[in-house]
């Protein structure tokens, strides 16, 4: 099967390695290593869609109206789940089914140096970021990049706080990228769960996770990331979760799989009760 048809969004229980580590309070958590500030997907039609919109090599720039993108999108994989169609301005589209190029996080740090370089190992993908005008609400991005053969460069990005912003790029009618810009802080699932500090908590805990099986005859390999709700019943909730990074989709797919269907953890507890929590599941991929 062709890297293409595999896409296609519906999930199989497949799988490797995992790590789970607990936030202790929401956003006031954080995960090893530099904090994470921008989240960015890169996406393409399935199939190629025809539009006489733009002419060969155009893009366009928009706010979205709603800054649940990256959720939206990451729960497109939960199992059995039907496809949503993303909130879009008016004049926009984004078909029902799509390839995922890239997903994953870009730190602070690497922003605000010289530039941001991005290879994709498993697609013809590759770009580069420059940041530049920082101030406490906003920076501009200056994009530019490859896909098969087709190069696209100095598009630029505002990119804000609280608003996730869309970028199209055709480079002809029957080909579209979409590239997806949304902080961190601006995805609805991190601050959607709140913490007292009286009481005693305590952090959900894996009791039961089977480790997946890697996908058969990928050479890929990679950590996916996930961050997500744990349920007082100790699930990981289907509709609130997000991918952080995702080396390739068929691994995103196994950990989902896996992780919605066969994991139960120790849930959450305040002053004894259960509640729900923030969580982030880390799932380290390599071929057996």
């Amino acid at each position: 099967m062709g890297f293409r048809t595999v896409l296609i969004l519906s999930l199989v229980s497949l799988g490797v390695h995992l790590n789970v580590f607990p936030f202790p309070k929401g956003d006031a958590a954080e995960i090893a290593g530099p904090e994470p500030a921008l989240h960015l997907i890169f996406f393409e039609d399935y199939p190629y869609t025809v539009s006489s919109e733009a002419g060969p090599g155009s893009f366009n720039v928009v706010a979205l109206p709603s800054a649940e993108f990256p959720q939206q999108f990451s729960c497109r994989y939960a199992p059995f789940r039907k496809l949503q169609r993303f909130r879009v301005p008016t004049g926009f589209t984004i078909p029902r089914k799509v390839i995922l190029l890239s997903i994953h996080t870009l730190t602070e740090q690497a922003l605000k140096g010289q530039q941001t370089t991005y290879r994709s190992p498993f697609t013809d993908l590759s770009y580069q970021l420059k940041a530049t005008n920082w101030t406490e609400n906003s920076y501009q991005v200056a994009l530019k990049g490859e896909y098969k053969g087709f190069k696209f460069a100095d598009i630029p990005i505002e990119v804000r706080t609280g608003q996730t912003t869309l970028a199209t790029i055709r480079k002809t009618s029957r080909q579209t990228l979409y590239a997806v810009f949304t902080p961190v802080q601006a995805i609805p699932l991190f601050s959607d769960v709140s913490y007292q500090d009286a009481g005693d908590f305590q952090h959900p805990r894996l009791i039961e996770g089977p480790q997946p099986r890697y996908p058969a005859g990928l050479s890929a390999q990679g950590t996916v990331i996930i961050r997500g709700i744990i349920t007082p019943e100790g699930k990981l909730d289907p509709d609130r979760f997000v991918l952080l990074e995702c080396p390739h989709p068929l691994l995103a797919e196994s950990a989902l799989g896996t992780i919605i269907d066969n994991w139960k953890f120790l849930p959450a507890t305040r002053d004894g009760f259960p509640v729900e929590a923030l969580t982030t599941i880390e799932i380290n991929f390599a071929p057996e």
